[in-house]
């Protein structure tokens, strides 16, 4: 199913500053669509603002887990022409412990911006789409199986993946469908710290996936553009893994 003909509706992106978030907030703005990105980090927001294609889009530099923050980046979108019909809560970081020792504080802030963070978005946004629309919410692979030294930031996306099936079974009488994507390994700037870092063997992971190689930001981002737009008009409630076979494949070869 095609978009509607008139003005394309807008999209907010958490964590739109880099990685992920930037891809998908410029496959969006590269299909019409005024992009809203959030992040903390102001200064590349908006240097990664001006390379979106296309006019009407906007920034506001904030907290993805803050309801005003999010709040305020849902209703610049919710004042184009469109309207907002998409957000995308992509926001997020990580960091690596054993379980035992692992700080308190950590595990509040990883829970916070990854699992909070996810349902304030999907609040603020809902309340400003009254017709009806999109979300999706960012999960991982962690979040479907186990990783040692990776069990806060795993525990708080396997709740977005419980978050995103009981918003659907919720809101779906709303006309909102609410979906997650579940990466695999990605290269990002992320992705790319942790190898140089020694927190993870790049040969030990493409070991285990079957496609033999790491996969790309855009490649996320197509799979977030399908499930936020009307291609995917009766698809909600579901957790798609990108990962380049890793979860269908039982153990390394």
């Amino acid at each position: 199913m095609s978009e509607p003909s008139g003005p394309r509706p807008a999209v907010v992106v958490t964590g739109a500053a880099q990685g992920i978030g930037a891809a998908i907030a410029h496959r969006f703005a590269a299909a019409g669509h005024p992009v809203v990105g959030l992040d903390l980090d102001g200064s590349r927001l908006t240097r990664t603002a001006e390379s979106w294609p296309g006019s009407g889009h906007g920034t506001v530099v904030g907290d993805a887990a803050g309801a005003d923050d999010v709040g305020a980046a849902c209703e610049l979108a919710a004042a184009t022409d469109g309207g907002l019909g998409t957000f995308v809560a992509n926001a997020g970081h990580a960091k690596a412990g054993d379980s035992l020792d692992y700080a308190a504080e950590d595990w509040d802030a990883l829970l916070r911006v990854h699992l909070t963070g996810a349902m304030v978005g999907a609040q603020q946004a809902a309340r400003r789409m009254p017709g009806g629309g999109a979300l999706v919410l960012m999960s991982s692979l962690n979040g479907l199986v186990g990783f040692p030294r990776r069990t806060a930031y795993g525990a708080a996306k396997a709740g977005v993946g419980g978050l995103v099936r009981g918003l659907a079974s919720e809101w779906a009488a709303r006309g909102l469908r609410v979906n997650g994507i579940a990466p695999g390994p990605i290269t990002t700037e992320l992705s790319s710290e942790f190898i140089r870092r020694g927190v993870f063997d790049p040969d030990t992971f493409l070991a285990r996936i079957p496609m033999q190689r790491f996969g790309e930001p855009a490649e996320v981002a197509e799979l977030a553009y399908f499930l936020g737009t009307p291609a995917a008009s009766f698809i909600t409630g579901i957790v798609v893994p990108i990962d380049g076979g890793w979860s269908a494949q039982g153990v390394a070869d």
